[in-house]
């Protein structure tokens, strides 16, 4: 059986403050005479000590008061550690078990579905760099993607080119060393847990300055 894990994300990205002080008062809530959780009694009195801190700065937020929001997110950063705290115990005590977990009040982490075959990547565009014997190249961002494989070879192409392949982890990239005066014909791909790579549409360069 896989074993769960517990969810130790209480950034704002996954949670308002709102939210945030609603998730805390559920765990510390539910880990509070858990059989599952007997030995986490000063855990959960620290959860909820930090949320009515956090609680009591973010009912003043109502003012604007800019120290109050400095405070308050100060008390989040404290409420937020509180947290995984508890979550590191859990998982200890549950063993990852899914079901002792959910009964903490904590979330377990979903296995992901595997992507598979990247898209395509679209709108490769290239211009000078700022440096003599270089060009710039971006293209869209594709979702999933770890990282991007370019490739590029002298233009026009002969049954003798060869292809320069270089990476990059953002959807741009900076070809230098290239030859003054001449054009490329470069091509991107993104690169993910599938091995297969769907290249873009060949893009001809400007002339290298």
């Amino acid at each position: 059986m896989a074993t769960a894990r517990v969810s130790i994300d209480f950034s704002t990205h996954n949670y308002s403050d709102n939210e945030l002080s609603i998730k805390a008062k559920t765990i510390g809530d539910n880990i509070t005479d858990n059989p599952n959780f007997a030995d986490l009694a000063e855990i959960a009195t620290l959860i909820k000590t930090k949320k009515g801190v956090f609680d009591d700065l973010l009912s003043k937020m109502v003012d604007g008061n800019k120290q109050i929001t400095v405070l308050k997110n100060n008390a989040r950063f404290d409420l937020e550690g509180a947290l995984k705290t508890g979550a590191m115990r859990v998982q200890d005590i549950s063993g990852g078990n899914e079901a002792i977990i959910l009964s903490s009040g904590y979330d377990v982490n979903r296995k992901g579905t595997p992507v598979g075959i990247l898209d395509q990547v679209v709108n490769v565009q290239i211009k000078q760099g700022k440096m003599s014997g270089s060009l710039e190249v971006k293209w869209d961002v594709v979702n999933h993607s770890y990282s991007y494989e370019i490739r590029y070879t002298k233009n026009p192409k002969t049954d003798e080119s060869v292809y320069i392949s270089v990476t990059s982890t953002k959807s741009k990239v900076l070809l230098e060393g290239l030859i003054p005066g001449q054009t490329y014909s470069i091509k991107v791909a993104a690169v993910g847990s599938d091995p297969k790579r769907v290249w873009s549409v060949e893009v001809i360069s400007c002339y290298v300055s």
